[in-house]
């Protein structure tokens, strides 16, 4: 079986802009357009210039253009607490969605702490929260519409519910209509491979299909949303992206305090329906090394007629058990960042499992092995990366070449 995770590493590779900068340049030039009813003298900014093309393009759709939905814009971005959070925040050298992530649960917590104070006996009815940050409460004093501490909760539990829109809108109806004119010849290599004991599976973290419409063509696949994708469709209600905090709190306090559950991802996986595949992969994984596992004991066992005979059949057994990995698990565009950690776990902590962590240059791959430390441990990663017991390898992306397909206007690919 081959496993392929997928982060936005991978559509950035494609030249997709997906960064969250990305989506707030947009977002700053739709509100200036919408406010002012003007298309001339627009600070773009740094807006993507096939963004920017194709913004333009659209006010000259009559039927459906950028004005009739502007009802469904303004309610989605005027007054939203997390816009209006994240355009006045200084997140200079921050580009990654685990940034925007971190800044929302700093958020949270914070919220939480003076929720609850140190003895978890912070009345709600009480003055506004002292401790948040200056951004917070910039927006928070601002916003007339939140008169008592309780509705902060509810304010920014809707408010984030329709950035993820927001989100969604600019990924289908913007970024989906930008052409990949280049793929990846690694995974091209991975998806393509002649051998057919191989079962392709993907684990993708991104909203986007990427993978479907350059990949798949002429192969079966089957595809993991793990954190949900996009869709055709201008209700909140329908959304199925995930987009939150990992958990914060002790184990102790996990099941007791539970105020801001809805922001956390393993609620929101649970609640949108977005299903888990992957556990599926890993159970059969597991389930075969252990089968693996017992057969080579009863072997011992059988031969075993002396203390150090067994010695030497158990270290021959470990080493014997390189040959049991059946499975590859290649990770790319992901940077392994901690709050994808259970997964990561999951899936890489296996003595079947042979991991390729692709890199795009030496300073991502020094951040990756940081984040994998964090993930797994010192001890793990240098027991996986070296000597007999190495299952962990790290290789450089090979450059974008030319889609074939798009060359020669052949292999028409789906939307989304």
């Amino acid at each position: 079986m081959n496993i392929i995770v997928i982060g936005n590493g991978f559509d950035i590779a494609h030249n997709l802009p997906t960064k969250y900068t990305d989506f707030l340049e947009f977002v700053k030039v739709i509100r200036y357009i919408l406010n002012t009813k003007n298309m001339n003298d627009i600070d773009w900014g740094k807006t993507n210039p096939q963004i920017k093309r194709i913004v333009t393009d659209d006010t000259g759709n009559i039927r459906n253009n950028l004005f009739s939905k502007e009802k469904v814009w303004k309610n989605l971005l005027d007054y939203n607490f997390w816009i209006e959070y994240f355009l006045q925040n200084d997140m200079h050298g921050k580009e990654n969605w685990i940034d925007f992530e971190s800044e929302i649960s700093d958020v949270i917590q914070s919220l939480h702490r003076d929720m609850h104070g140190n003895e978890m006996e912070f009345n709600i009815y009480d003055d506004i929260p002292s401790v948040l940050s200056n951004e917070f409460l910039d927006c928070y004093v601002n916003d007339q519409n939140m008169e008592i501490c309780k509705d902060i909760k509810e304010k920014l539990y809707d408010d984030l519910n329709k950035l993820i829109k927001a989100l969604e809108i600019y990924l289908f109806q913007y970024v989906d209509k930008i052409e990949c004119k280049k793929i990846s010849p690694d995974i091209e290599e991975i998806i393509n491979a002649s051998n057919e004991e191989k079962e392709n599976k993907v684990l993708c973290f991104n909203y986007t299909n990427t993978i479907e419409k350059l990949y798949t063509n002429n192969c079966e696949i089957d595809i993991d949303y793990i954190h949900g994708k996009v869709n055709n469709n201008y209700e909140i209600e329908k959304n199925n992206m995930v987009l939150g905090i990992d958990e914060f709190l002790s184990l102790e306090q996990q099941n007791k305090n539970i105020e801001f559950v809805e922001f956390k991802k393993f609620y929101q996986r649970i609640y949108k329906e977005t299903g888990c595949k992957y556990k599926t992969w890993v159970d059969r994984i597991k389930e075969e090394y252990l089968l693996y596992t017992k057969a080579k004991m009863k072997e011992v066992e059988r031969n075993v007629t002396d203390i150090q005979s067994m010695i030497n059949s158990i270290i021959d057994s470990t080493i014997m058990s390189k040959k049991s990995r059946k499975h590859n698990l290649y990770i790319y565009g992901h940077s392994l960042d901690i709050t994808d950690g259970d997964i990561l776990r999951d899936l890489i902590l296996n003595n079947n499992v042979n991991t390729i962590i692709f890199y795009h240059n030496k300073e991502s791959m020094g951040k990756q092995i940081a984040n994998l430390v964090r993930v797994i441990g010192e001890d793990e990663l240098i027991k996986r990366t070296g000597g007999n017991t190495k299952t962990i390898e790290f290789r450089l992306q090979r450059p974008m070449i030319e889609d074939e397909n798009f060359k020669t206007n052949t292999g028409k690919k789906d939307s989304l």
